[in-house]
């Protein structure tokens, strides 16, 4: 496996959508390292004498009945809300638009 480098990630970080700080593109790349160290460990197991697992996908779906019920009204919901405007939330803006190149 080859090392991660910060064009790796920051190359990765483009195709996400996310921008990182050289530093935060190096500390990314070491903890992404690590965690592809531990996934090749996992892969090179020797598995041969496990029994295989099964898929609980045809044992059906135990779901509740749907019922309605009453919510809560927008002056119930607002009441404790640190920053609102009429009957809605106002929240920090987080996520930034940028053109991709």
């Amino acid at each position: 496996m080859s090392a991660l480098d910060r064009s790796t990630v920051h190359h990765y970080a483009k195709l996400a959508n996310l921008a990182f700080s050289p530093e935060q593109a190096d500390v990314m790349a070491h903890e992404l390292a690590s965690i592809l160290e531990y996934v090749n460990k996992i892969s090179e197991l020797d598995l041969s004498d496990t029994e295989p697992t099964f898929s609980t996908f045809g044992q059906g779906c135990h779901t509740r009945e749907d019922r309605t019920e009453e919510g809560l009204g927008a002056e119930e919901a607002l009441r404790n809300a640190p920053d609102k405007e009429s009957q809605h939330f106002l929240v920090p803006k987080m996520i930034h638009t940028r053109e991709l190149k």
